[in-house]
């Protein structure tokens, strides 16, 4: 694989450093929710985190949004779908879950990125993820917010790291991703 420079802006490492300390020092491993706008580096900065912690990105990551469409279009016609909103929450639930219950009987970490597509249909990843999280597991999920797009999780049960969006700062750091 082509390895790709990529950069850390100073707002990304400031949340970088917070992110690594939750993981490595907090009492209270389990769930870690890393909040920030649209396009403020919130997938950036968890492969960096992959990257220069484990070395492997692919291992840990799960593109939300891509792995439940691929499941969606595998039970039927996504344009039935958008219109049979229970089963379709049922559909991706359950996907969910069988892809975290799998990923964890392995690993002791998991990032769910690009959880966009959950927003409509208003489940709570911090409660799916929060069984295998108490038992000392670590879920990190990049949460996309701003003031019309808020997501309702079982906030108390998670630690949680804001990535500002500050475009003046581009003063960068390197990383390489393999």
């Amino acid at each position: 694989m082509e390895k790709k420079e990529s950069k850390l802006s100073e707002n990304q490492r400031q949340a970088y450093e917070q992110l690594v300390s939750t993981c490595e020092y907090s009492l209270r491993r389990g769930t870690i929710c890393l909040i920030g706008d649209f396009q403020s580096g919130k997938t950036t900065l968890v492969k960096y985190f992959l990257s220069s912690k484990f070395g492997n990105i692919d291992r840990y990551y799960l593109n939300v949004n891509l792995y439940l469409l691929n499941r969606l279009k595998e039970e039927a016609d996504l344009s039935i779908m958008a219109k049979i909103r229970a089963k379709t929450r049922l559909i991706m639930s359950m996907a969910l879950q069988d892809a975290i219950e799998k990923h964890f009987t392995k690993e002791d970490l998991l990032i769910l990125d690009a959880i966009e597509i959950l927003y409509p249909y208003n489940l709570d990843l911090v409660s799916l993820v929060s069984r295998y999280t108490r038992d000392g597991k670590v879920c990190i999920i990049s949460v996309p917010e701003n003031s019309k797009f808020v997501f309702n999780f079982s906030w108390g049960n998670c630690n949680i790291v804001r990535l500002e969006q500050r475009a003046e700062n581009m003063s960068q750091s390197s990383y390489l991703i393999g």
